[in-house]
């Protein structure tokens, strides 16, 4: 069972970053439109601000905050030698985001939640990036969903662009990997397409982790889907997006005929297919993801984590890392994710790591 290297973490997470901030501008843009404004090849470069740099979203934001729960709570496990508080733990998380979200402490939920650590003072995780309202309702709640008490009948994409994290922690399980992606994402959004879709890509990117090319990472992630109650959206998503890959001929045009992205099974087949499309080229990969008429950060945010983890940071054209703002940030979660997932956390003072990922 072959072990990833750091440079794939790096580039499942950085890479999502980048088809965030290269989707951005092109969010609630006709097809149609984009070509007329940007050309017959759309946005391929950092065009929504004139400086030329990528600022990610709320998809990356959230993604980020997922990652700090994880680290912590297997922070905590470490210490204590007791597993099973992740999911209030990435919860705590997600009210930190929420806390940047928001006028400082205006939202009730957030009064008593610990802002420490060091992920919390990174000031560009400030910025209102277009964030959910469903993630926004549902944190505000104080209260998280669960599979088996939905919070909602939401099934937007919400939950699938923040938990890449998940399947590059828990890869030995995929199907655990599965379970707990499932978990954080039914916090928000409490239909099945909703969270299922993103407990599929947690498996996914866990099965890649351990080696299994796409295809068969896709198969296998699939019989874990049919576990799951409410599945068949999901599954039929999926089987959409592989049959159209099957068609060849990639096309801005292809990715609409599966959907806009909106919602959690769309984001996931359009990100399938374009990852099944250029697996092998990163850019041409982000370039299909962010030029359609819908969710187009969080489908260039899913594409990069999968393209992105096959191929490695050194995969990724180099100009995009160049002047992806908050890099040094965004990379530093991927290499703790890694130090995590090699149990080299001795490389690391304890002092230090409890600093970074509080126990508490």
């Amino acid at each position: 069972m072959p072990k990833l290297e750091e440079t794939n973490y790096i580039g499942c997470i950085v890479g999502g970053a980048i088809g965030d901030a290269i989707g951005a501008p092109t969010e609630f843009i006709d097809l149609n439109s984009i070509i007329s404004k940007y050309g017959s090849i759309g946005v391929n470069d950092y065009v929504e601000f004139p400086d030329g740099k990528g600022e990610i979203t709320d998809d990356t934001q959230m993604l980020l905050f997922t990652a700090e729960g994880l680290l912590r709570s297997l922070h905590r496990t470490n210490i204590t030698g007791v597993w099973g508080d992740y999911s209030q733990i990435c919860y705590q998380s997600y009210l930190r985001w929420l806390s940047t979200q928001s006028d400082w402490y205006a939202d009730d939920a957030t009064k008593n939640i610990q802002l420490n650590g060091w992920l919390i003072k990174e000031r560009f995780l400030f910025r209102r990036r277009g964030p959910g309202n469903t993630c926004l309702t549902a944190l505000r709640s104080g209260k998280p969903g669960t599979m088996e008490h939905p919070i909602n009948n939401s099934k937007g994409c919400g939950g699938i662009m923040r938990i890449a994290p998940v399947g590059l922690l828990f890869h030995i399980s995929p199907a655990q990997a599965f379970q707990i992606g499932a978990e954080l994402a039914a916090m928000t959004h409490g239909h099945p397409s909703g969270y299922l879709s993103a407990g599929y890509l947690s498996a996914l990117i866990a099965y890649i982790n351990n080696g299994d090319s796409l295809m068969a990472s896709i198969v296998k992630a699939g019989n874990i889907l049919k576990e799951y109650p409410g599945y068949e959206e999901t599954q039929i998503a999926i089987e959409r997006a592989v049959n159209l890959y099957h068609l060849g001929q990639p096309s801005y045009q292809s990715v609409e005929m599966l959907g806009l992205g909106w919602i959690g099974e769309e984001a996931l087949s359009i990100s399938l297919y374009c990852a099944l499309c250029f697996q092998n080229d990163f850019e041409k990969a982000i370039n299909l993801a962010a030029n359609h008429s819908g969710d187009s950060d969080s489908t260039g945010a899913i594409t990069g984590n999968i393209v992105g983890l096959i191929l490695g940071e050194h995969g990724i054209p180099e100009r995009w890392i160049e002047n992806l703002s908050n890099y040094e940030a965004i990379k530093q979660i991927a290499t703790d994710l890694y130090i995590e997932f090699n149990g080299n956390i001795h490389d690391n003072s304890y002092s230090e790591w409890e600093q970074k990922y509080p126990s508490c």
